[in-house]
Order: structure tokens, then sequence, then C-alpha cells
């Protein structure tokens, strides 16, 4: 049986929904059962675990042949402490394989905030006693439109650098066929297009239909608009995002999985669809 971890969020979700659809035995792991129901369809098993408490993991793990591991979010402290507790978990289980959603960016000279995060956890998952297959997942094209792409004028400190999305419901099919697999490899999930910031604006007005304009703007700039918008800890992993953009860790593309191009998946959003792929 394959377990998946976050499966309230979207990128659990969607797998949990494309497993299911194959036909393959699969439960749905969460913190909330409100929430889980309420993106998992009925006669899908769930069960209720929270990372931060490791019997309620030992116990959801009790059955589970296979893990998708689906990072947490937050802080980056809790979720060093939240990821070993999971791998911890795995370990004392029967568990034989996992498959787990990286980042691009975990260099050790990387600014990013949670680059650490995903660092120690990659480390971890390489001296477990069970496989792991890690999916290193380039900046998401969702966080570009819900962020980014809120107001016309996108303005950000990334100069000219580029970038290549990849949506959520692409890393979601990547997912699913790498737990269905049986490689163990590092494996980039990223967009076969970078784009600079010009260039999305452009894709941007002609997917949506509003005249999107790019200006670049100083770090300190955007990082002094971030403390009155977001709370704690976005406006320093927001802005070290952006840093590390800028240092060129966000623009390799990736050509051997068949991801949706950036324009398409604007196009389909602004258009209200959900279209999940494999």
């Amino acid at each position: 049986m394959i377990l998946v971890t976050g499966a309230s969020g979207y990128v659990g979700s969607r797998a949990v929904r494309r497993l299911t659809e194959l036909g393959v035995p699969v439960t749905a792991m969460g913190r909330d059962e409100v929430r889980l129901r309420k993106v998992i369809p009925e006669g899908i098993p769930l069960v209720i675990a929270d990372y931060d408490d490791p019997e309620s993991l030992d116990r959801a793990f009790a059955q589970a042949t296979k893990l998708l591991f689906v990072a947490s979010d937050g802080f980056a402290e809790d979720m060093i402490r939240q990821h070993a507790h999971v791998i911890d978990a795995a370990n004392r289980s029967a568990i034989a394989r996992t498959v787990f959603t990286s980042i691009v960016d975990i260099d050790e000279s990387s600014p990013f905030y949670f680059a650490p995060v995903y660092r120690d956890a990659e480390k971890r998952l390489k001296t477990a006693r069970f496989s792991s297959a890690l999916l290193r997942c380039g900046l998401y094209a969702d966080f570009v439109l819900q962020h980014w792409l809120q107001k016309t004028l996108i303005s950000l400190p990334l100069a000219d650098a580029r970038i290549a999305p990849i949506s959520r419901d692409d890393v979601a099919a990547a997912a699913v066929h790498a737990v269905l697999g049986s490689t163990d490899e590092t494996r980039q999930l990223t967009g076969a297009v970078s784009y600079s910031m010009a260039e999305i604006a452009a894709i941007a007005t002609r997917a949506l239909g509003k005249p999107y304009s790019y200006q670049a703007c100083a770090p300190e700039v955007y990082f002094g608009r971030l403390t009155t918008d977001v709370e704690k800890p976005w406006p320093e992993a927001f802005s070290t995002l952006c840093t590390s953009i800028r240092e060129g860790r966000y623009a390799a593309t990736s050509q051997h999985f068949r991801s949706e191009d950036f324009e398409s998946f604007l196009r389909r959003n602004a258009q209200g669809q959900s279209l999940s792929r494999v």
C-alpha cells in the first residue's frame, strides 16, 4: 500500500486522486480529518497523523510499503524537525521505498531560506534503511501566478534572471510516476523553457488579458514591502528566493518529463480549469 503524506495539500491530494484512478491501493495522510475529506473523495482511506507526533506517524506507517513524502511548510527549524520525525518513523516501519518532494536549490552556498531544510532531509534519506527517489522541484508556476502576477506591474529584485516554472499538477504527476517505479534516483523537475520576468510579463499579458509589465527593484525595497504584506518567515523566504534566482539557481530546464508550458498553464487557470496529467 502507498501512503501519501500532506494529502490535504495540492500536490498530495492530486497524487492520491491519480493513484486511485490507476487502481493503486493508497491511503491519504494529514493532520485534520475535516480538511482531508474536503479534498479526498469518499472511499479513499484516511489516516490522521502529525509530523510532530512520532507515535501517530508510527500508526500511520504501520501498513505502508511505499511512502510519497510531501514536504511540510513553515519555519525552517520546524520543517527540519518534522522531516526528521517522518524519516525516523519510516526507518522504524516496513516501508521499502520513499519518494520525497525536494527542491532544486539545496547547495551549501545557496542563500535561500529553505535550502538547509531540504539539504538536511536529503542527507537523512540517503542514509536511511529504505531506498529513496528524490524529486528536486523548480519554482512552481502556481507560485508565480499567485504571488507575482496579482498586480499588473511586476516589481521584483530579479534583474534579467531566468526561471523555468513547473506546475504543481505536473509535480504531482511526476511523483505518482516515481512512486510506482523502482528507480532510485535524483531527478530535476522544472519546466522545459526558462523565462526572464519581462518575458513572463508578456506571456501573462497574452494569457490573462491584462497589460502586465516588469520593473526591477532593489532587494531592500522588496523586503520592506514583504514585511508589511506577509508574516514571518515569508519576508525572509521570498526575498532570499529572489537572491537565489538572481544567482541563476532556478534557470535550468528539464526535458525528460512532459511538462505544461507556462502560457498554457496561465490560460488554463484563467479559465478556471484544473487538469491532472501524467
